[in-house]
């Protein structure tokens, strides 16, 4: 009974990606969001990489609601689900611009191979004691 329930919460203990979002933003051109398990976050464009940390709901003074987060570099992304449209809050900056959304995809679930902890040593290479190894100082 005990290996059944670890297995299942081993299961459930990793993060998946769900989705992601490709965005077409003023100044910053395409940029993908992706969505993640534990409310986690990430914006990539171009060479550029950033992360977030949860969503705070909320609504605005004519009661829409939306839902925003920020990102290590300070921006916020903002989403309205009744019409659908994200707007993004470059940091420092109060004025939103509005991204257009270009598409949105699942993740794929793959399986990484599985590798031993050896390292790729060898058994004889294992069994070799400090005597085997000789260590040279390089000439000054």
């Amino acid at each position: 009974m005990k290996y059944p329930l670890l297995l299942l919460l081993g299961l459930f203990s990793t993060a998946h990606a769900n989705d992601a979002i490709k965005l077409n933003c003023p100044m910053r051109g395409a940029l993908t969001v992706s969505f993640f398990d534990y409310h986690l976050i990430t914006m990539k464009w171009g060479d550029h990489f950033q992360v977030a940390s949860g969503k705070e709901q909320g609504h605005t003074t004519a009661g829409v609601p939306f839902w925003s987060t920020t990102f290590g570099n300070g921006d916020n992304l903002a989403f309205f689900p009744n019409s659908g449209s994200y707007y993004l809050f470059y940091a420092g900056s109060q004025e939103p611009v509005l991204c257009t959304e270009v598409g949105s995809y699942a993740y794929p679930v793959i399986t990484p191979p599985r590798y031993e902890n050896n390292g790729g040593v060898t058994e004889s290479q294992a069994k070799r004691t400090e005597d085997d190894v000789v260590l040279l100082h390089p000439a000054a």
